[in-house]
């Protein structure tokens, strides 16, 4: 009787937990987004202990904003940490510190697809991880990575001008 009980307590609270939404910020003046691949329409995770961005990788999804009024716009995670390409060619997003990386929104060739780039660019690597799943950097092209872009999809905030 005391196990079913247990059992029933455990089982409902991990259900509760399951389906409550996730609420994320939208700081005035910021236009916010999760990045999906196109190609695969896979939302990109982030390792919020390490701040690296995953594909099908058992991570939480990731959520970035950054301020297009800015005269160099930083992309901002959920957690305030700005993100970066690391010197390993790795998208990270970990600190506060803001790189020199320039990040914005935008199409590429004739797709409609709204494509986060960055320093122009729309294109990344998906590969290979030991843990499972991809890591996604941006860089040459290293044996086992895949090219791949990044879509902002689940607008919300200032993201308007980039919609017309």
């Amino acid at each position: 009787m005391l196990s079913s009980k247990l059992f029933l307590l455990l089982f409902s609270s991990l259900t509760s937990a399951l389906v409550i939404p996730r609420d994320y910020d939208v700081p005035a003046g910021y236009c916010c987004f999760t990045l999906t691949d196109p190609s695969t329409n896979q939302v990109i995770q982030q390792n919020k202990e390490y701040g690296f961005l995953y594909l099908d990788a058992s991570q939480p999804k990731g959520w970035y904003c950054f301020n297009s009024a800015k005269s160099q716009p930083i992309l901002w995670d959920d957690f305030n940490n700005a993100c970066i390409i690391d010197w390993e060619g790795q998208f990270q997003c970990l600190d506060p510190t803001p790189g020199d990386d320039v990040w914005t929104l935008g199409h590429s060739g004739s797709s409609s697809d709204l494509l986060l780039l960055h320093n122009g660019s729309p294109t990344y690597q998906a590969c290979p991880n030991q843990s499972g799943g991809e890591f996604i950097s941006s860089g040459g092209s290293e044996t086992g990575c895949r090219n791949i872009q990044l879509e902002a999809t689940g607008l919300q905030g200032t993201c308007s001008s980039y919609t017309a």
